[in-house]
């Protein structure tokens, strides 16, 4: 899968970016960003190509979009995460734990002033990327705050954020929203199909994404569409007390552990969809018969006791068992 640092294009965010564009060459893009949005819906790739424009813009392609040419110095430090005018804020590798700590921390966001206070090594511009500003801890939060309140001339910071209601209030006033939209379904599928997604596989990743392409490529690049695939036969299977030896297999091992979060939400949120739609249309696709209150107690039912076997590490084939029990129970089916 390509980082956001080295992608090329960005789909479905042509009007965000015609503005931004005309900004960037009037000069009067504002200091404070917060690009909003759920987890894959492209906001990295958008604070990236913000990033290669400010830093470089005469190398953009035309005046309408953000697009770069790969060869462009911008495009090229900022891939090789070398660019001297741009600091990425991110939670730090732990090389004792094998892991990245649970937060942003004060000190990265002390090294993310210094830097804006330093002069640019072109002359210009200097970007900083929060990535993600949710990350933070509160001291941490309250140091970004003076970088936001007095801005060094030709700064810019982009903070990234999936919950950006929870920001500090005095980040949000500083700041100007950019939200990140969900992508209509045909754009993303189209997306997967050039990447050399097959068909089948594009389509059942671009319902299970919900209008988030940075998702959808990331499901594409590992096990999702057999997750997604392995989900909705269990489903099914559940429903009738047909043997789910060969989906527990898929779900179990080295591979069952890439595919497994993918497959657990998406055996939820077909549940929690169908309750919807049984709702407004009285039946749902894949459920027959079932009501709504049905699904509803479903999907409850799953939910509740996949949460609680994850917390006590059960094993996954006691689990979906258990849980295709519980299934049928909600939906009126007998237990085979």
């Amino acid at each position: 899968m390509i980082s956001p640092r080295a992608q090329t294009r960005q789909i479905g965010r042509a009007a965000l970016e015609r503005s931004l564009r005309a900004a960037i060459g009037e000069g009067t893009l504002t200091h404070g960003w917060i690009l909003a949005g759920p987890e894959g819906a492209g906001k990295a790739t958008l604070a990236y190509r913000i990033a290669r424009a400010l830093l470089e813009p005469s190398a953009l392609s035309d005046a309408q979009s953000l697009d770069m040419p790969e060869t462009a110095k911008a495009f090229r430090h900022i891939a090789a995460e070398a660019h001297p005018d741009l600091f990425v804020a991110e939670r730090l590798y732990d090389e004792k734990k094998g892991r990245r700590q649970a937060e942003i921390t004060v000190e990265t966001i002390r090294k993310l002033t210094n830097f804006l206070n330093r002069t640019a090594s072109g002359g210009g511009a200097r970007v900083a990327i929060v990535d993600t500003a949710d990350d933070m801890n509160r001291n941490a939060a309250n140091a970004l705050l003076k970088a936001l309140e007095e801005p060094p001339e030709g700064a810019t910071l982009l903070l990234l954020s999936s919950a950006p209601g929870r920001l500090l209030p005095t980040i949000r006033s500083r700041c100007r929203r950019l939200t990140m939209s969900p992508i209509g379904d045909d754009e993303i599928k189209q997306l997967l199909i050039e990447e050399g997604v097959g068909a089948e596989d594009a389509s059942n990743i671009t319902a299970h994404a919900r209008g988030r392409p940075g998702y959808a490529m990331m499901l594409a690049a590992g096990e999702g569409g057999e997750a997604i695939k392995l989900a909705h036969g269990y489903l099914q299977a559940a429903q009738k007390g047909a043997d789910l030896s060969r989906i527990i297999a898929g779900v179990s091992g080295k591979a069952g552990d890439a595919r497994w979060p993918v497959f657990r939400d998406t055996v939820i949120t077909s549940l929690s969809d169908a309750s919807r739609t049984a709702a407004m249309q009285g039946a749902a696709h894949g459920f027959a018969n079932a009501g709504a209150g049905d699904l509803l107690e479903a999907w409850q039912a799953v939910t509740t006791l996949v949460g609680r076997g994850e917390a006590l590490n059960l094993d996954r084939g006691q689990l979906l068992e258990a849980a295709a029990f519980d299934l049928r129970l909600a939906l009126k089916h007998r237990a085979a």
